[in-house]
């Protein structure tokens, strides 16, 4: 049978939250029982937008990523919390309702905390997929249908199909396999993976130049796993790149100015070379 499933493209989102204000507009103040109980106006989110900062000034990239229920095929809630969650053949995972009221042991039963407490009324909650509006005939939930970008996809998917298409875009979850999400992501490198990034330039009578289409290398010991060519500035960047993978070398060339190369180690964080000159 065809499940939802949620894809969100980070390099899409501009930390607008329009997603979070669409699934308040949704749920703060309305009963969908016995979907959900109204969700609490302030403090508690079902879409929890996470911001990552990467590299340093001048150099830098910043980019969102919500976290939400992940509706999972093999829902380690369901399993902590027996008869208090409800799985759909359509893959959406709720939460009963009524068992879920003066319940707060449901808010651990997620170990990747996307249950939360509605301290209003007193209730265990989380994402419903707005399985109400799907149930009437919708094609996406609220926060999918309001996302002015698109960053937010709602695909409904046989799981065979869905794998072949993760593969395809290259689309990775956030949680383990094991669990079975039905959340997945693209270019999530600009949340859990490094960037090096630098300036070709050279010198012309003691002028410093920009150098505009330089080819530049990454190498790991030796072997080149990425190359480029520098914007009119002459910047360039090599991202996904895994932290703390250690040394590399960057090796630049412009035809007629001559060359360069310059050693760096990758840490935890994302590193600049700053001006690198050819000559």
């Amino acid at each position: 049978m065809k499940k939802w499933h949620i894809v969100f493209d980070v390099d899409k989102c501009i930390g607008c939250y329009t997603c979070l204000l669409a699934c308040k507009d949704e749920h703060v103040g309305n009963n969908w029982l016995p979907y959900t109980d109204r969700q609490q106006k302030n403090d508690q989110k079902w879409i929890v937008m996470e911001k990552t900062d990467r590299g340093s000034y001048p150099r830098m990239d910043v980019a969102y990523r919500p976290r939400l229920c992940n509706h999972c095929g093999a829902a380690p809630c369901a399993a902590n919390a027996p008869g208090d969650v409800i799985r759909r053949d359509d893959g959406v995972v709720l939460l009963n309702a009524a068992r879920a009221k003066d319940n707060p042991k449901l808010v651990d039963a997620c170990p990747y905390g996307n249950i939360s407490w509605n301290d209003e009324i007193g209730a265990a909650q989380k994402c419903t997929l707005c399985a109400h509006l799907l149930d009437d005939g919708w094609k996406e939930p609220r926060c999918v249908q309001s996302c002015p970008l698109k960053a937010l996809r709602a695909v409904r998917l046989e799981d065979e199909e869905f794998e072949k298409l993760a593969e395809s875009k290259g689309l990775e979850a956030i949680i383990p396999k094991s669990s079975a999400p039905r959340v997945y992501y693209k270019n999530l490198h600009r949340v859990d993976k490094c960037f090096v990034a630098g300036e070709i330039a050279y010198r012309d009578n003691g002028t410093e130049v920009c150098a505009k289409n330089a080819d530049v290398r990454l190498l790991k010991d030796g072997v080149e796993t990425a190359r480029s060519k520098t914007n009119a500035f002459g910047d360039f960047r090599f991202d996904a790149i895994a932290p703390g993978s250690g040394g590399y070398a960057i090796e630049a060339e412009m035809p007629g100015r001559g060359s360069a190369s310059v050693s760096l180690n990758v840490g935890d964080a994302s590193v600049d070379v700053g001006t690198v000159y050819v000559e």
